[in-house]
């Protein structure tokens, strides 16, 4: 096994000059290989002696093109070596880095200890954000040497295969044909991330890659590097982008398929007419995606003059849709806001859940002009009806780990720095929020209910944040609604006798909720939250941007 030790003293460039010292003699073998492949056979001779002489002149030939396809392959294998190298040794500078900036130390075992007194650090060093560095710092670490162990074993195997002579097969038409065929071997194979990984474990694996092997993932591999959670966004943004063109295709074929069937059918037979529409409610459904679909591309490609760039987190077109938006990169960002949408929510729609982020990420800038990032979370299958779907809390008990899973990779991937996290949810998008902070917690400094049917708590502090106090977690929920909004109306019994029974819980603006209430545009309707100038707005903006 290789230790943290080894992996700081290896020397790429020794690599390097070692790779072309073999460069330079395969070049000379080669030359010469080919020049004596062509000594035999001798026009005119004839006879045992000729025979011998061509037995020998084929056995030595056969070395040749071995040696040749050997060296062809151990070129190529350090040089990956190197490569690789370097995206390791630099994960180990980085993890250092980040281990120093928050108090800890890692020794030349990879063990990481705390360097204050008593693990008991200054004030100004927040708890939550500092278990989220020794956690990635222990990732990372642990991770490189993984990646490490992975390029020693590789190159060891390759410099074996070739000392057996496995590679060629000694018959090639010429040395330099034989040098080329070995070096068609991959030498080097890219390691995979550890099975079942955490977003922090995916963050450590990319960390230790090369920018070659990266570029070999994203071109190979971009539909699951785009779901990965824990790389950083620039990169799901890039893999997304390139998933987004194949099922913008695929979607125009499923809706020309389907107008071509219709166009088929005689919609005067009565037979027919049943199928007949099942076909037009199935395009018009894909036609629905198809403009979700254009409002994201338009966002992505052609920003209006001072908003910030959008990235592409997630993508599918299963169901009713999935799509995952950051306005602004989240990785740099000092506030970043995750908003949960609710009944309705997929590629049908999504251009209003955009808006919506674009105009919190601009209100929360005014409030505090540092970098923001607002996202749209549309990453779950949502209800598609109000009765039955929006009264059974199935979709929110689906929906937790993802939610889970992707704030933990924002966490993974962000800059080591503060950041205040924020998550809001809409409608049943509430309950999603929730369920998912009281099943398996939620790694957010504040969480914002909006118009909700019950967050499935009976109690803010039934809610759990991580690095925030179980006896101070109200004071991080805020929640807000319209006096004329039905669906709070509608959907909560307003006592609290009566809010045990409701299975989505209580509305988490009253006062034995134990969370913060702010105001709303008392005329506002469902989806005027986000009207601005509104007090809505205003309270959500308060809450991204940190402000007092």
């Amino acid at each position: 096994m290789v230790s943290l030790s080894d992996v700081k003293r290896w020397n790429t460039a020794r690599l390097d000059e070692i790779h072309a010292t073999i460069r330079r003699r395969l070049d000379v073998l080669v030359h010469s290989g080919d020049d004596y492949g062509r000594t035999v056979p001798v026009d005119g001779w004839a006879g045992p002696a000729a025979d011998t002489a061509a037995s020998a002149h084929r056995a030595l030939m056969a070395r040749i093109d071995k040696l040749a396809a050997g060296a062809g392959i151990i070129g190529k294998a350090v040089a990956q070596a190197a490569d690789a190298i370097t995206g390791v040794q630099r994960a180990v500078a980085d993890a250092e880095e980040y281990a120093r900036k928050y108090g800890y130390r890692i020794s030349d075992t990879g063990a990481v200890t705390d360097t204050f007194p008593a693990g008991q650090p200054p004030p100004e060093f927040d708890p939550g954000d500092r278990a989220r560095a020794h956690r990635q710092v222990v990732d990372d670490i642990t991770q490189a040497l993984r990646t490490a162990d992975d390029i020693d074993q590789d190159l060891a195997a390759v410099l074996e295969r070739a000392e057996a002579g496995e590679f060629g097969t000694g018959d090639e038409p010429t040395v330099a044909a034989a040098a080329a065929a070995g070096a068609v071997d991959p030498g080097l194979t890219l390691p995979e991330p550890p099975p079942n990984a955490t977003p922090s474990q995916t963050a450590a694996w990319w960390a230790s890659l090369s920018p070659a092997g990266r570029a070999i993932l994203l071109h190979d591999r971009p539909a699951a590097l785009g779901a990965m959670d824990g790389l950083p966004a620039d990169v799901r943004d890039k893999a997304n982008r390139a998933v987004f063109g194949r099922q913008y295709t695929d979607l125009q074929h499923r809706r020309e398929d389907l107008r071509n069937r219709m166009t088929a059918l005689d919609r005067a037979d009565p037979a027919k007419q049943s199928e007949y529409f099942d076909l037009e409610r199935e395009a018009a459904a894909v036609d629905k995606k198809l403009q979700g679909l254009d409002a994201i591309d338009e966002r992505l490609a052609r920003p209006l003059p001072g908003q910030p760039p959008a990235y592409l987190l997630g993508l599918d077109t299963a169901g009713a849709g999935h799509a995952i938006v950051a306005i602004g990169n989240p990785d740099h960002a000092r506030n970043v806001a995750t908003y949960v949408p609710g009944t309705y929510a997929g590629l049908d729609g999504f251009a209003t859940d955009l808006q919506r982020a674009d105009i919190m990420n601009q209100s929360a800038g005014r409030l505090n002009p540092v970098p923001t990032s607002v996202i749209t979370w549309a990453g779950y299958d949502a209800p598609q009806s109000i009765v039955p779907d929006a009264a059974s809390t199935s979709f929110a008990d689906h929906a937790e780990p993802g939610l889970r899973r992707f704030q933990d990779g924002l966490g993974a991937s962000h800059d080591p720095i503060p950041v205040n996290s924020t998550v809001i949810g809409h409608s049943y998008g509430t309950t999603v929020v929730g369920q998912t902070a009281r099943d398996l917690g939620l790694p957010a400094d504040n969480l914002v209910l909006v118009a909700s049917p019950g967050a499935g708590v009976q109690h803010a502090g039934d809610l759990h944040l991580d690095g925030v106090p179980a006896g101070q977690v109200g004071h991080h929920v805020y929640a807000t609604k319209s006096a004329v909004d039905p669906v709070p109306a509608f959907t909560n019994f307003g006592t609290p006798a009566l809010d045990r029974v409701d299975p989505l819980g209580p509305d988490p603006t009253t006062g034995w909720f134990g969370g913060r209430s702010f105001p709303s545009d008392p005329t506002a309707g469902h989806s005027d939250y986000w009207t601005p100038g509104s007090p809505s707005l205003r309270g959500m903006a308060t809450v991204i941007a940190g402000a007092p």
